[in-house]
């Protein structure tokens, strides 16, 4: 009888533990406590950032880059050796032609879906589809090609100094060159 008295406690404060925790997830529900219906405040510091999405500053993407998409700054300078965050927005069909970056870059779908393929000329019928939730990382001086079918957001994480070093289109018969590392 003192077992079933036992798990009868253990299950009733994990129940008020779970009603308790889906008022705070909600923030909204008018029964829950004043003390835990307000949002708390990050103190000052360098490392408490937030980004809330109806608040990101969107701009247009670097020179360089194909129209139509745009990018949001999160966190670091991705021009700089430092922690970078950045999301990058389309709105439909998208191509970034082949291409590579000097550094890793984590990528994780948080909208839509992106096509990542690899070499030195565009093969949509060689990609790999990533939807939301996904997360996949390009590896440093990898040629690669990015494809988007409809809207897509993506956020990626990595170390600055960041750059798409665009592969120009080769003159007729001539090589083609891939970063030096890969030589």
């Amino acid at each position: 009888m003192e077992a079933v008295a036992h798990d009868a406690l253990v299950l009733s404060t994990l129940m008020c533990l779970g009603l308790g925790a889906g008022c705070a997830a909600s923030q909204a529900e008018s029964s829950c406590p004043d003390s835990v219906s307000k949002e708390a405040e990050f103190p000052p510091g360098e490392t408490q950032l937030a980004a809330r999405v109806g608040r990101i500053g969107w701009g247009a993407c670097p020179a360089g880059l194909p129209a139509g998409c745009e990018m949001a700054v999160l966190e670091g300078d991705p021009r700089r050796e430092m922690l970078f965050t950045v999301r990058f927005r389309t709105r439909g069909d998208f191509v970034l032609k082949p291409h590579w970056h000097p550094g890793n870059e984590r990528v994780t779908v948080l909208e839509g879906r992106i096509g990542v393929g690899f070499g030195t000329e565009v093969d949509r019928e060689v990609v790999t589809w990533f939807e939301a939730g996904d997360y996949y990382v390009n590896a440093k001086e990898v040629v690669h090609f990015v494809l988007t079918d409809g809207p897509t957001v993506v956020q990626i994480t990595g170390i600055g100094p960041w750059k798409a070093n665009l592969i120009e289109p080769r003159p007729e018969g001539a090589k083609r060159e891939a970063p030096e590392s890969r030589r």
